[in-house]
């Protein structure tokens, strides 16, 4: 899971007598899938200053305000809720929106409405506030991701202050100016974290490599979403000094992957690394410093925006001659990535195939990314389908003739840090996952 998901389920394991396993939480979010109706609301709540009311009241009164809580809470469910205490002050709700009540953002109001009234037990006079994250669940992706977007839409709220609710399907922006402000000393601070998403080959159904992907976690903003953080690392002139560390975190672990396995780091590029010769030149350097092989690594650029300046290209051509990958990212069949792909000649693509087979998305996208996958193989290139997240997607990418894939159902982004001690896992998952049918 994500570091902010990865929070929950640790408190989640430790929270105490009747506190609920994350594995049983996902069956009973799979059990309310098998039933007929509607797709469920899931609401994480987290009483905000309950911990403190704890210190005060023991453990015997904490125990009957939880359960006071819930009540309360029923009141406002429609019959056959599931509610599940994951943590002492952490809850989740998962149920069929109540008639009449057509949003669940609606059905969010009105508990948190309900839980900022006093509550009065033995003498003791109680105020709680709550932070509650909102999703809806969807038959069509993991259990374990529906829940994941409740539980970050949850922690957004609480780690801004809590008292508040946010939807997963309606993120909301961190205001512009704090996030600029913080932006600089965010990497001296500690801040700044790479996480990794293994690839797959399907033909060896075996590990091959991984994306990094950097992670800005701030104590204040909470987790800010790359696509929030990233332009104010342009438009700041960060690009270099980011671009920098990345690079020399990278490095040391494809080094130390040589123990595992030959493994290939794909680094993510934005358009304004790529208009950096001298990235280029440090990523040239690093590789003569570290003796590392240039296969190991790969830089993919968006199919979107390919650099036109002849130098660039000509910089970027020397590193490939001497062995770096190149991969075209969120390709497609429209002619810009048809383009990019006759003048590039990319060793690999990668399809966003997200959505693939989703009730709300268009017919026409998979046959669009069918054909980008057999313009990619005729070119020579290596195909990786990205964001497969059910068996139906990956049986669909497979007959494509696509060559790798990486999504939630192999396994999610990790800490880095976590490389050598989970790769072992992940590769079990990709023989289970992968085997060819007896």
């Amino acid at each position: 899971m994500d570091p902010d998901a990865d929070d929950l389920v640790q408190s989640a394991a430790s929270g105490g007598s009747g506190a609920m396993q994350p594995s049983a939480l996902v069956g009973a979010l799979s059990a309310r899938r098998a039933q007929a109706g509607a797709p469920a609301a899931i609401l994480a709540i987290r009483l905000d200053r309950f911990a403190s009311a704890g210190e005060t009241l023991g453990t015997d009164r904490s125990a009957r305000l939880r359960g006071i809580v819930q009540a309360r809470i029923a009141c406002l469910l429609p019959p056959g809720a599931d509610m599940h205490w994951i943590a002492a002050a952490d809850l989740v709700v998962i149920t069929a929106l109540p008639a009449g009540v057509p949003d669940p953002g609606q059905l969010a109001s009105r508990v948190a409405d309900d839980l900022s009234r006093p509550f009065a037990l033995e003498g003791f006079e109680l105020h709680l506030s709550c932070s509650i994250g909102v999703a809806n669940d969807h038959a069509d992706i993991p259990a374990e991701r529906s829940l994941q977007q409740a539980f970050d839409a949850m922690l957004r709220v609480n780690r801004q202050g809590g008292a508040g609710l946010a939807r997963a399907d309606k993120p909301l922006s961190p205001p512009a100016a704090p996030l600029l402000a913080a932006l600089p000393d965010a990497l001296e601070r500690g801040e700044l974290s790479l996480q990794l998403q293994p690839r797959a080959d399907l033909a060896g159904a075996a590990v091959s490599g991984y994306t990094v992907r950097l992670r800005w976690q701030h104590p204040v903003l909470g987790r800010v979403a790359p696509q929030d953080f990233l332009p104010g690392v342009e438009a700041l002139g960060l690009v270099g000094r980011i671009g920098n560390w990345l690079l020399e975190s990278v490095l040391p672990l494809v080094r130390a992957a040589e123990t595992i396995a030959p493994l290939q780091f794909t680094l993510l590029a934005s358009s304004a690394q790529l208009h950096r010769p001298q990235m280029l030149e440090a990523l040239a350097q690093a590789l003569d410093a570290r003796g590392i092989a240039p296969e190991h690594l790969c830089i993919e650029l968006p199919a979107s925006t390919v650099p036109t300046d002849a130098e660039l290209i000509d910089r970027f051509a020397a590193l490939r001659r001497r062995g770096l990958q190149l991969a075209l990212g969120d390709f497609d069949d429209s002619p810009a990535c048809r383009e990019a792909l006759a003048a590039l000649h990319p060793d690999a693509v990668t399809l966003d195939a997200r959505g693939l087979g989703h009730a709300r998305e268009a017919h026409s996208r998979a046959d669009s990314l069918r054909e980008a996958c057999r313009a990619a193989r005729r070119a020579g290139a290596s195909v990786c389908a990205k964001g497969i997240e059910t068996r139906q997607q990956l049986e669909a990418v497979r007959s494509w003739g696509c060559h790798s894939v990486q999504g939630y159902l192999l396994a999610q982004p990790f800490p880095a840090v976590w490389l050598l001690q989970t790769h072992a896992a992940i590769q079990q998952r990709a023989r289970a996952l992968l085997a060819p049918p007896d």
